[in-house]
């Protein structure tokens, strides 16, 4: 369930602007130094943001649809662009809903960063690693200290972090917001070595990441960082 919406956007709406407008002159800037920077640079590098933003609110309608739960969708709601109220029957359903957007965003940055056939230094692939790097940070500062999508309203809530508070506890929403935002700095490093203006000194490949199933079920992201 999420509560009505709060009117008061400006801040979050500005940190977002800003992360943004720094990968986007980085962007210009590194496209420039290329010689190629085109008004279909620009535009590639924005729907790659517009993607990587269908694939995170697609993943919430995909699991909802596999929970067989109801999603009512509005637009310009709970201070989103776009946004949702769920009727979970369970705690499972609710938790594994809310967090689907986050989680796809991980996922989808991990198969860019370790597929060598997809170009690292694509305007189009820049778009969508700056959404899901920046996303998941803004989420947990909302969460933690802004308070604009993520709240609480009576009994119900907006925002996917105070979803999965409300359907587990608090400790269990800061442990994943910190994984979420820690994992996106982390890919956003990564990301970073990868570019044709990086420094030569930046791009030694000194880490991996690998995915395993459990025996449990579920899945298990591993880092392997070499000293």
């Amino acid at each position: 369930m999420r509560g009505s919406p709060n009117i008061p956007k400006r801040i979050k709406y500005a940190s977002n602007l800003t992360i943004l407008l720094i990968f986007l002159i980085k962007t210009t800037c590194a496209s420039a130094a290329e010689g190629d920077i085109t008004y279909i640079s620009v535009l590639k590098f924005s729907a790659g943001i517009v993607t990587a933003f269908t694939i995170h609110e697609g993943a919430h309608a995909l699991v909802a649809e596999l929970t067989g739960t109801d999603l009512n969708w509005e637009i310009g709601n709970y201070n989103q662009p776009i946004a949702f109220t769920e009727h979970a029957s369970s705690g499972e359903k609710g938790v594994a809903i809310n967090s689907a957007g986050l989680v796809s965003q991980t996922i989808g940055s991990e198969i860019i960063l370790q597929s060598d056939r997809i170009d690292k230094n694509d305007e189009f692939v820049r778009g969508m690693m700056a959404w899901n790097i920046m996303n998941p940070i803004s989420y947990a500062l909302d969460y933690w200290f802004i308070h604009r999508s993520n709240k609480k309203n009576g009994n119900t809530y907006q925002g996917d972090i105070q979803g999965i508070e409300y359907y587990t506890n608090e400790p269990t929403a800061h442990g994943f917001a910190l994984s979420m935002a820690s994992i996106a700095v982390f890919q956003g490093y990564r990301f970073l070595k990868t570019q044709s203006w990086a420094p030569d000194w930046f791009k030694s490949r000194s880490c991996t990441v690998n995915f395993g199933p459990l025996s449990c079920g579920g899945l298990v992201m591993t880092y392997k960082v070499a000293f």
